[in-house]
């Protein structure tokens, strides 16, 4: 079993260090003298260990939090917010196919296969969730584990993570991290001054969107709190004007029709940003952009691909790879992916967040990722 301990609270105590409140899972045992990893493969120490008082008589024992105390045997505090005994423990949950339930999803074979070579693999029946009943297939595992599937509403999210915690499979990130970042609004104010300036509303009622649009300029783009319809970039995606009340309702009124009862939260509206063009799509004619997606892992950055660029290579100058740093430093996530363009000035600019569970590796090969998974276990000391 692979025991690992998610980190609730941290605080530092004078002449004494750094102590973590943690929450314990029902089979886990822990003891002084214990060596622990954080997902970036620095060692600590266990050196002290305090139980709290019961602070309420709806907490049962095994509910109360931990605190321990860690010597920095890396020199470095805990990156992220998960301790485990052993990296190599990590397991990978992936959808399976319908039809199939002890096949994975077909989308997912290539992923399966690699991260199969050094880690344990088990398959979700994602319909069968959709349904109310947990059916998991593969591999059994237990402990610290990744999903690797389709989006889900935060809804079906919390209630995986909590059917999955009742099994001892803990997943990376909690349902308010994965709310957060999967989200618009969980993570704009956050990052309001990296980003194009965004009004959302509570719903899908086009006179509410009419409503937050009364006082902007110029063009903006339609999304829900997850997701645009940018392949049908002139009927459902983009408003060039937004004063032009024909063409807001017909943009606006199109994405939510079509978006239907997949449309997450409510309607976005975000300032459209002029970015440095390399192409159309061939098929919606919507603009293309260069672009990167940035898998940031417990605070720093795991793999950097590019969007649309199959034929070009290109790079991000030493001071841009910095800036990406400082935004996966100020992440509140242990798994995520931010998506970067760059304007037509030459700067960056932050386009979405995302769950780094749930999307997708785009032309990033799959050996290259569980790469750098591997990587960080070869580095821990």
């Amino acid at each position: 079993m692979a025991d690992a301990f998610r980190i609730i609270y941290r605080f530092n105590i004078i002449g004494r260090g750094p102590v973590y409140t943690i929450k314990i899972s029902k089979r886990a045992i822990l003891r002084i003298d214990d060596f622990l990893y954080d997902l970036h493969g620095n060692k600590f120490r266990v050196k002290g260990i305090e139980m709290y008082r019961r602070v309420s008589d709806d907490i049962s024992f095994e509910e109360l939090p931990v605190g321990i105390m860690l010597e920095l045997i890396s020199g470095v505090p805990v990156q992220g917010n998960i301790l485990v005994r052993d990296l190599v423990d990590v397991n990978y949950l992936f959808c399976n196919y319908p039809l199939y339930p002890r096949r994975v999803d077909e989308d997912y074979e290539e992923e399966y296969q690699v991260a199969g070579l050094d880690h344990a693999c088990a398959l979700f029946s994602f319909e069968d969730f959709e349904t109310g009943k947990l059916s998991l297939y593969g591999e059994e595992i237990s402990g610290l584990t990744i999903y690797r599937g389709w989006m889900m509403k935060p809804g079906m999210y919390w209630d995986l993570y909590e059917q999955l915690e009742k099994r001892n499979i803990l997943l990376i990130n909690t349902p308010e991290e994965y709310e957060r970042y999967h989200s618009l609004p969980g993570w704009y104010d956050d990052f309001k001054d990296e980003t194009a300036e965004s009004v959302w509303t509570a719903g899908n009622n086009i006179e509410d969107v009419a409503h937050i649009s009364r006082y902007l300029e110029g063009s903006y783009i339609v999304k829900d709190y997850v997701k645009s319809r940018k392949h049908e970039w002139y009927d459902a995606c983009c408003i060039k004007n937004i004063r032009d009340k024909g063409v807001f309702e017909k943009v606006v009124g199109n994405f939510i029709e079509r978006q239907g009862s997949d449309l997450v939260g409510g309607v976005v509206l975000r300032k459209f940003e002029t970015l440095k063009q390399i192409g159309f799509h061939e098929q919606s004619g919507m603009p293309l952009s260069e672009e990167y997606r940035v898998f940031i892992y417990a605070g720093k950055i795991l793999a950097i691909d590019d969007y649309w660029t199959e034929k070009a290579e290109v790079r991000l100058s030493e001071d841009e790879y910095k800036w990406v740093e400082s935004i996966a430093a100020r992440v509140k996530s242990n798994f995520v992916t931010v998506d970067l363009a760059r304007k037509e000035d030459g700067s960056l600019i932050i386009m979405e967040f995302g769950d780094g569970q749930v999307s997708g590796l785009q032309q990033l090969k799959a050996d290259a990722f569980y790469r750098a998974f591997k990587g960080i276990v070869q580095r821990r000391t």
